[in-house]
């Protein structure tokens, strides 16, 4: 029943995404359910009961006799502001587009076949793009870069660096941001994402970053580093796009995979991580990995011992993991 309870939620989270509700009621709080509806501009009876809804899941708080609702300074990073370390709604624009993808997977189950990326819905694109955002704006910079100093120093003295299945290029943005001495490079099959990339680095005045239409076996270049930041296990050809990077990097170049923490033996992986990643795999990492060449399908929770094997197949003489937390693991490659 906590997990139904839990579920849903969805598409409460979205409306209230969406409607930007915990927007209003971050800024506007605590109000009662009359100045709440009217300062968001929805109909009250609809908005008492989505509050009510929010305090019972302990979303949303409120004063003595259900009287006022507000957020605690806590939640108000995790649902009101898109720029907290800690915001959460994107998790719910990955959900919602996976409802909408189950005809498509559903078949896929059926015939074997994957399904075309490009297909997704929408809101799967965005919803990546926000999900990641907090763990690289607390992590990228402070830890996982700093974690090799090598890499950190050619960014700092200027270099070529290729961001191999950029998305909206959060990650290439943050490190064109930091080292402006380098010349970073973004690369995505989906043209709609790069277009994105490239109208965000127009916002920000970044000069210093690129995105191009490309997948990982066709960009050009010759690079210091190269990175898949959590997309190589949803490739069909692992292997092909390693060894391609492995030739598309200098003879003192670095490979950088940030993929899911998981354990090779999946009865470690059985916990509440686990569970939300091998659930987004089965609806998204492995029907895309299925609709292109050869299809490996290794799916989110892959584990080390599989990734360390496909590099070291594609040439790399030293892979390592150099950071690790709950969701995320960082592997370094060296020719």
């Amino acid at each position: 029943m906590q997990d139904v309870s839990a579920s849903a939620l969805i598409p409460l989270m979205r409306i209230g995404d969406e409607l930007g509700l915990f927007n209003v009621l971050g800024r506007k709080g605590p109000c009662t359910e009359s100045e709440f509806s009217n300062y968001a501009k929805i109909d009250q009876r609809y908005a008492r009961e989505w509050l009510l809804a929010m305090c019972a899941a302990g979303y949303v708080s409120h004063t003595d006799r259900v009287s006022k609702f507000y957020l605690t300074e806590e939640q108000k990073s995790v649902f009101a502001f898109e720029e907290s370390s800690a915001f959460m709604l994107g998790a719910y624009d990955i959900l919602s587009g996976n409802i909408h993808n189950i005809d498509n997977v559903r078949e896929a189950f059926k015939t074997g076949k994957g399904v075309n990326y490009s297909d997704s819905h929408p809101c799967i694109f965005s919803g990546t793009a926000r999900f990641f955002r907090p763990s690289y704006s607390a992590n990228l910079l402070e830890k996982w870069i700093p974690a090799i100093p090598s890499v950190e120093k050619k960014l700092q003295d200027g270099c070529n660096f290729a961001d191999i299945g950029c998305g909206f290029g959060v990650s290439s943005l943050m490190i064109a941001n930091a080292f402006q001495n380098s010349k970073i490079y973004g690369f995505d099959i989906h043209r709609p994402s790069i277009e994105n990339a490239n109208k965000e680095a127009k916002q920000i005045k970044i000069n210093n970053a690129i995105f191009k239409v490309a997948d990982a076996e066709n960009y050009d270049g010759e690079f210091d580093i190269i990175t898949f930041f959590d997309c190589l296990h949803d490739m069909g050809d692992p292997l092909g796009a390693s060894k391609y990077a492995f030739n598309h990097l200098k003879n003192d170049g670095t490979l950088i995979l940030i993929e899911p923490s998981a354990a090779d033996d999946p009865e470690e992986n059985f916990n509440t991580i686990g569970q939300m990643y091998y659930a987004f795999s089965t609806m998204g990492c492995v029907p895309t990995s299925k609709s292109q060449k050869k299809g490996l399908a290794l799916g989110a929770q892959a584990g080390p011992t599989k990734l360390f094997k496909i590099l070291e197949n594609a040439g790399f003489k030293t892979t390592k993991i150099v950071k690790k937390n709950a969701t995320n693991m960082v592997i370094m490659a060296e020719k």
